[in-house]
């Protein structure tokens, strides 16, 4: 699990490309996390889902 850090909710910085595309850099959020509420650049469609359940899965879809 990520540290906490000021103004921002727990998050993993992840970066995707598709082989000759742009690449892709986002952050995957944590469900139920108290920092949620306060980082402005929280999204809920780019949580880890079933984190909770201890498998952590994110689909990514990417143009090939």
């Amino acid at each position: 699990m990520p540290a906490e850090y000021p103004g921002r909710a727990r998050h993993i910085h992840v970066k995707v490309q598709a082989p000759g595309r742009r690449l892709l850099t986002t952050q995957l959020y944590f469900p139920n996390d108290p920092g949620n509420v306060r980082d402005g650049l929280y999204r809920r469609d780019l949580e880890i889902r079933d984190f909770q359940r201890g498998e952590g899965k994110f689909d990514f879809v990417v143009e090939a």
